[in-house]
């Protein structure tokens, strides 16, 4: 009998390219959007585990991610997370009794996609209802009130509809009032303006319009102003001051510019002033709103004034978000712990840059203390930036899918600006295509549809002064960065592959991407020797051809002790580019190369017999060898050679799989012997066992069938002897390298992102299979699985035998499982 257990090693995404798709919770845990995932990570993981979990419920691209907040002051607590989605659907999630991360209620009431989320931020947020509201391209706001019922359900009412006619709400943020619990609603939108809106007996009533920005407002968030301990300075005029409990708003527009917004406690109005709610201009500087505030069992009509309090310059392009600095304890002069709110706010844009700003002390003036980030270089920018609760880290994203993150080294000996980069995940933006293993199985390639290859490895190091081993999986190369989409890859021998390009023998110190160019060019030891010459020369600076954020023959030759940041990923990582094969008529699908590493084959994607056959290139010389491969009539999908190379197996949208078998007489190493009409769809995928004794094919029938070699009238035959019937069409599978309790295993991907291990009865009975293994689906992928491979390496046939597949998706995941299974030696 097999036990089996199964478990993530690792699970790389990158993060969606929107500026509201992340949020920093006070326990440390950072939620992101990712595809229609929610994913889970611990920025500050001392071992750096990355990627803990992902989330799937949503049925389309997750927009807009917030933190649900409840408790006094600094014991505020996470205590749910609220995404949005273009599935027209807000979802709330939280934890069970046993620890695991559930979807507790589905908010269904917006016609179009849900951009935007506002999320009650104060320092004392004790209610039995939580509130927030969630904006939407159908120009609608909705406000929702929500009570937890059990472990695993919420309720969760919409108590308001706020209709903004032609204006799309792009950012939202909710507070309240200077000393009450009034509630106020901002709302950035698409007419430049910030919107005010006061609840008043359970409804929001728009109170102002807040002019001042010159484009549309991105990214909103209130904070509550605390008399700070040091005495306040006295050359700041009583009229700019800040008061102890003033609520102010940060407001960041496409206009470059970030404005500050002072919200302050006039006075009771009596029964004979103001109108509740009504907006009266004060002067040119000052707005009035008057609101009726609940005290002890009587209402009060309190005046507040709004004020435009600070206009932050400093970015050069789109300020995509805000984000003030989470409250924190502090020292008082007698030693007491005090409540404060730091007056720092953390911006982002898409001048590539993020910036900390501060209040001078004299004078009261916002000023840029810190700027983070690149200076030139392939990068649009960050679409977003957050503080960490300690104010100690800052993480920020951008359009690469990558988490850029600094720490102050310094803040705890003193108010030292000393920030360093720190490791960090990346992940594909798109959907993953292809995977595969270098001949070694020492690290993992993957290439997708945005345009890149990554190279993923195990980081093993000491993480704790128990001398304990941490082994993590990182991103640790980009050979590719191309203007084009990349569909398959294969590795030649252990520092060689091909998708569509490939190095040469010569071995390169690394790759420079030139400005304005596609193709990645090898530099050498002789580039060094010329560039320190160069540096010499006062023409140099005008003669340079490597440009700052480029790669240099100098940063080639460092030597890395933490896995590359994004920065470096882009320039320094990248494999050079040496040959391309060309031949085919239209893109490249499927690509494959004998384990002896002599030929590569490949094919494109066809509509007819002339352009479905596999072209053979011999590895010497990269040329294509004569009389190309023909036997399909449509798209050959997988080419795959037997372990012994002896046989070349393709797999095509005829329904139909071909065998070719070596010859190495003459110039063509690969003759056609057979062809069969397998299945009733498109066969997608193909594997040979380790002893090259079978072969499986995977379709869009639903089937996975078995084949084996027989002899019939004297002739060699292939005979399926078993089919393998399943709920969704199949798109991937892969043999395991070995036989456990002398059977076959063998891991199927299916179109609904599942993944199933299938076991022969032994290795004599291979006509009979069985399900061994279904993955648990937050294990698995939520869309097609695009590729299986199993690692060869290091498997020891002991008591408990330690597997790992890797897996690749159209969810933009690339994941690694463990698989122990109880071995009967």
């Amino acid at each position: 009998m097999l036990f089996p257990k199964v478990s993530l090693e690792f699970t790389s995404i990158g993060c969606n390219k929107l500026p509201q798709v992340a949020s920093w919770g006070y326990d440390g845990l950072l939620a992101f959007g990712a595809y229609n995932y929610i994913a889970l990570y611990y920025p500050e993981d001392p071992e750096s585990k990355g990627v803990i979990a992902t989330l799937s419920g949503h049925k389309d691209k997750v927009n807009c991610v917030e933190f649900i907040n409840r408790g006094d002051e600094t014991n505020q607590t996470n205590i749910a997370i609220v995404s949005g989605s273009t599935d027209k659907t807000a979802r709330i999630w939280k934890k069970n009794r046993s620890g695991k991360w559930i979807n507790s209620a589905i908010l269904e009431s917006h016609n179009e996609s849900i951009n935007t989320l506002g999320v009650i931020r104060s320092g004392n947020i004790t209610i039995e209802k939580d509130l927030f509201a969630t904006g939407s391209s159908d120009c609608v706001i909705k406000i929702w009130e929500r009570s937890e019922l059990d472990d695993t359900k919420d309720l969760v009412e919409c108590i308001q509809t706020i209709n903004l006619g032609t204006k799309y709400p792009l950012a939202l943020a909710i507070s309240y009032l200077p000393e009450s619990k009034v509630p106020i609603l901002a709302c950035g939108s698409t007419d430049k303006k910030v919107l005010l809106f006061v609840q008043k007996n359970n409804q929001f009533v728009e109170s102002l319009s807040l002019q001042g920005h010159e484009n549309w407002v991105r990214s909103l968030s209130f904070a509550t102003y605390t008399t700070p301990i040091s005495p306040p300075n006295n050359n700041i005029k009583q009229e700019y001051k800040l008061q102890g409990g003033d609520l102010l708003l940060a407001s960041g527009s496409q206009d470059k510019y970030v404005r500050l917004w002072k919200f302050n406690l006039l006075a009771n109005v009596s029964e004979n002033g103001a109108l509740s709610g009504g907006k009266v201009q004060l002067s040119t500087k000052a707005h009035i709103i008057d609101v009726e505030v609940a005290k002890e069992g009587s209402c009060n009509n309190q005046r507040y004034s709004v004020m435009f309090e600070a206009l932050l310059m400093g970015h050069d392009d789109w300020v995509y978000s805000v984000c003030w600095q989470p409250p924190c304890l502090i020292k008082d002069f007698e030693g007491n712990l005090k409540y404060h709110q730091p007056m720092t706010i953390l911006t982002s844009s898409s001048d590539k840059s993020m910036m900390i700003w501060k209040p001078e002390a004299d004078t009261g003036v916002w000023v840029n203390l810190v700027r983070v980030g690149e200076i030139g270089g392939y990068t649009l920018g960050f679409f977003g930036g957050l503080f960490n609760k300690e104010g100690n880290c800052i993480i920020g994203h951008g359009h690469t899918g990558a988490f850029h993150l600094w720490k102050n080294v310094d803040k705890d000996e003193s108010d030292e600006q000393n920030w360093k980069p720190q490791v960090s995940i990346s992940g594909h933006f798109n959907s993953v295509k292809d995977i595969s293993w270098d001949k070694d199985f020492n690290y993992l390639v993957s290439v997708s549809l945005d345009q890149t290859a990554r190279l993923f490895a195990p980081w093993c190091r000491k993480v704790s002064s128990n001398d304990k081993i941490s082994l993590t999986w990182h991103e640790i190369a980009r050979p590719q960065i191309h203007g084009y989409d990349i569909h398959c890859i294969c590795f030649v021998n252990k520092w060689r592959y091909v998708s569509g390009s490939d190095e040469k023998e010569s071995k390169p110190l690394g790759a420079n991407l030139p400005a304005l160019g596609l193709s990645n060019k090898a530099v050498f030891q002789t580039d060094i020797e010329n560039f320190e010459k160069a540096a010499q020369d006062e023409e140099f600076l005008s003669r340079q051809s490597y440009v700052h954020s480029s790669s240099t023959p100098n940063s080639l030759v460092q030597t890395l002790s933490q896995p590359p940041f994004e920065e470096h990923l882009l320039q320094h990582t990248l494999w050079p580019e040496i040959d391309k094969l060309y031949g085919h008529g239209f893109e490249l699908i499927s690509v494959g190369a004998s384990h002896d590493g002599k030929y590569v084959a490949s094919a494109c994607k066809a509509a007819s017999a002339e352009h479905a056959v596999i072209r053979l290139y011999d590895t010497s010389t990269w040329k294509e060898l004569p009389n190309p491969l023909q036997s399909h009539t449509l798209t050959v999908t997988q080419t795959k050679f037997s372990h012994n190379d002896k046989y070349l197996l393709t797999v095509s949208r005829d329904r139909m799989w071909s065998i070719f078998e070596r010859y190495d007489e003459g110039t063509t190493p690969y003759k056609f012997v057979t062809k069969n009409r397998a299945h009733a769809r498109i066969i997608w995928d193909c594997s040979w066992s380790h002893d090259d004794t079978l072969f499986a094919t995977g379709s869009r029938d639903k089937t996975v069938k078995i084949w084996t070699q027989i002899m019939e009238q004297e002739q060699i035959q292939w005979k399926c002897i078993f089919v393998i019937k399943l709920q969704e069409a199949v798109t991937a599978i892969d043999f395991a390298p070995i036989l456990i309790n002398q059977r076959y295993l063998l891991a199927i991907g299916l179109e609904n992102g599942k993944i199933i291990i299938y076991q022969s009865d032994d290795e004599q009975q291979s006509e009979k299979w069985n399900e061994f293994i279904e993955v648990d689906k937050d294990e698995c992928h939520i869309c097609s699985v695009n590729r299986l491979m199993w690692k060869s390496k290091d498997i020891q046939q002991s008591e408990n035998v330690k597997l790992q597949l890797a897996s690749c998706g159209s969810d933009y995941c690339v994941r690694l499982l463990n698989i122990i299974v109880e071995n009967h030696i």
